[in-house]
């Protein structure tokens, strides 16, 4: 075989496996991985986007649980990873059914991350959606263009009026609509 006809096949072989690779991952991609992580009280659910039209750097909404006697519940403090809403238990559990019963495909671990801080986060475009639990960790995304329906549904797992509070001003962010929002219900977050 001559080395011209040799190069020849291997540029074949190698433009057939590019052009197949694209419908690989998008078949890839489109399947759905449900899931299967329980909530408990040590869960933590973390939400984060940078989209390309901001200035500023958005600053993702954390639900963490703890009693409703607790002091922290129904409060909102910032910290390095984010702005911490405590919630109930039940609320939890909540938002892990409807995060369940949206069409997302996650990505679990039994290694239990640690949160890194919101500025070394990495975004792909998508709102991600990270959560921590004594079972472990999982990952998802929601495209932009889904992201505002999406998070909406979410709104009713939420009854700490601080936790809802806080969601519906971290999707208004990004341009999405909440009706009946009061952007200055809290005092320490108006402006």
């Amino acid at each position: 075989m001559s080395k011209m006809n040799y190069v020849a096949r291997i540029g074949s072989l190698l433009l057939v496996i590019l052009a197949s690779a694209p419908w690989t991952s998008s078949q890839v991609a489109s399947q759905r991985h449900p899931l299967t992580l329980a909530a408990d009280k040590n869960s933590v659910v973390r939400f984060f986007f940078i989209p390309a039209y901001i200035t500023t750097f958005p600053v993702p909404v954390l639900f963490r649980v703890v009693e409703e006697n607790d002091p922290r519940w129904n409060t909102a403090p910032p910290s390095d990873v984010g702005r911490t809403a405590y919630i109930s238990f039940s609320e939890m559990r909540g938002i892990f059914a409807a995060l369940s019963a949206e069409p997302l495909s996650w990505e679990e671990s039994a290694k239990i991350e640690e949160l890194e801080t919101y500025m070394a986060i990495r975004n792909d475009g998508r709102m991600d959606i990270e959560i921590l639990s004594s079972g472990g960790t999982a990952k998802s995304g929601i495209p932009a263009k889904q992201m505002c329906e999406t998070l909406a549904r979410l709104d009713p797992a939420l009854r700490t009026p601080r936790a809802l509070w806080e969601f519906q001003f971290f999707r208004r962010q990004f341009g999405c609509r909440v009706p009946n929002f009061d952007p200055k219900a809290y005092y320490d977050r108006s402006h």
